[in-house]
């Protein structure tokens, strides 16, 4: 027979020892930093999905907040109640807005006993000086 024609083709060729060795340790490394970037991978989606749902939230509240046009913060409160003793009125100290009347109860109607005595006591020591 005659060559006509050369070439070189991909054909399969059966490894020696040293490179089956060598391609294992290759498969090895190549597992071993798949299973790095899959852990990384979740532990990465794990954060954002955890940054998503404050943010979710913070959206909410945000959202409700504007809608209502109002937002809660801690605001000091006098509580007053009338000379007779019934009536407790609970009084915004930033506006001065009474914003809630209702029946005193006992330990209230007690309180403003006890504010009672003690001024008769002190205008007593404050007349005997």
């Amino acid at each position: 027979m005659k060559v006509i024609k050369k070439q070189e083709r991909n054909l399969p060729c059966q490894l020696t020892e040293d490179e089956l060795k060598q391609k294992a340790k290759e498969l090895a490394t190549t597992v071993q930093e798949i299973s790095a970037d899959e852990d990384r991978s979740k532990n990465i989606k794990d954060q954002l999905k955890a940054t998503m749902s404050e943010l979710s939230s913070r959206q909410t509240r945000l959202a409700g907040e504007v809608a209502r046009g109002e937002v809660y913060r801690l605001v000091d409160v006098e509580y007053r109640i009338d000379d007779e003793g019934g009536l407790i009125q609970e009084v915004r100290m930033d506006s001065g807005e009474t914003f809630i009347s209702r029946p005193a109860r006992d330990e209230e109607r007690q309180l403003t006993l006890q504010a009672v005595t003690k001024e008769k006591k002190e205008g007593k020591n404050a007349k005997q000086t």
